[in-house]
């Protein structure tokens, strides 16, 4: 296996967002009234979204983000510190239909809540320097 490969995160707030809402579509359909131009435009979020979240997987191929021996600073951690997050929330969000989108609140705070327990988990491990990094680099966007 190649050693960028595991760091492919598997987003699990957005997964099970996507599994309760395929469960629920499959149950009762729901789709929004968009017009197709709106639609089209939307396939870009997902293209991108996983443009991003690659980007930041190949960004941090040099260390094992579950365990993490310097702290990533370049690429799209330069501008985000998550972007990976930001990248599986957009591809999310492309593929919304009424459903994800009703349950998109939940796996925005299930996600928020991830990230603020691995930033408390890399200010003890990288103390000062994510403190100065965490200051001068935005969360998400």
């Amino acid at each position: 296996m190649r050693p960028w490969v595991r760091n492919i995160p598997l987003p699990e707030p957005h997964l099970i967002g996507l599994g309760v809402g395929l469960a629920a579509g499959s149950v009762e359909q729901w789709t929004l009234p968009l017009p197709a131009w709106l639609r089209i435009a939307g396939l870009s979020l997902p293209i991108g979204g996983l443009v991003l979240a690659t980007w930041a997987t190949r960004a941090s191929r040099d260390t094992r983000l579950a365990h993490p021996d310097q702290l990533i600073v370049h690429g799209p951690y330069a501008a985000s510190r998550n972007p990976m997050y930001v990248g599986w929330t957009l591809a999310y969000l492309g593929l919304a239909s009424g459903w994800l989108l009703a349950l998109l609140p939940g796996v925005l705070l299930a996600m928020h809540v991830a990230v603020r327990h691995e930033e408390r988990r890399l200010l003890a491990l990288f103390g000062q320097t994510y403190s100065a990094y965490a200051a001068t680099v935005r969360r998400y966007i």
